[in-house]
């Protein structure tokens, strides 16, 4: 399967490129700084762009068979910490410059979220989607148009709503629903994020779902 990254970069995307290629898939990462993928494979290839800007992203997807989607606007590796862009709705404009790219009704979309938007925000025990989004009012309000964006299409897409996320090792152990109570406390590592977003590119059963992940 031919698959592009977005946000291939970031803390999760990265590992979304890693576990696409272990899958065998054909991989390209769209990125703002090429230089910034010091991954290097027979079946990756690099794409500069920005997915704020949809003149550079329309070029990117055709051809493509599925799309994965890590934008945020919070990088959490120490190195990324001068990336972060509070305030500026990375998500929902680069999720919607992807969608207006792709052809109507066709196509494969896996979008990273965030458990407390949605549906999710009820299933949050005692009070937990209130604090997340107390706590993350800009960058929930932006994953939340994000969400409304990518339900509105028609193409094949799945919402994933990943607890905090975290450095640690995969731990193999994920538990995934689209009615999973989580707390404030939840986590998920990247690893295993990543893995089961492109597990997923090819299930059906996954298609026009939001689901919650954490270990």
């Amino acid at each position: 399967m031919k698959v592009i990254v977005f946000g291939a970069t970031g803390s999760t995307g990265r590992l979304v490129v890693e576990s696409a290629l272990s899958a065998g898939h054909l991989v390209t990462a769209f990125v703002r700084e090429p230089n910034r993928m010091s991954l290097t494979h027979p079946h990756l290839r690099i794409v500069k762009g920005d997915a704020m800007d949809f003149g550079t992203v329309a070029p990117a997807i055709p051809g493509a068979d599925a799309i994965i989607c890590t934008l945020g606007p919070i990088p959490q590796a120490k190195e990324d910490l001068g990336r972060r862009q509070l305030g500026v709705p990375v998500s929902s404009v680069g999720t919607k410059n992807i969608l207006a790219a792709m052809p109507h009704g066709r196509g494969r979309l896996v979008v990273l979220s965030s458990v407390s938007v949605g549906e999710s925000y009820a299933t949050g025990s005692f009070g937990a989607g209130f604090l997340v989004k107390l706590a993350l009012k800009k960058v929930m309000a932006d994953k939340e148009e994000q969400e409304a964006a990518v339900r509105q299409s028609d193409c094949d897409w799945t919402i994933i709503r990943p607890a905090t996320l975290t450095f640690k090792p995969r731990r193999g152990n994920l538990r995934a629903g689209t009615d999973l109570s989580w707390h404030i406390t939840s986590t998920a590592t990247r690893a295993d994020v990543a893995d089961y977003m492109v597990k997923i590119l090819d299930d059906p059963t996954a298609f026009k779902k939001a689901i919650t992940l954490r270990n």
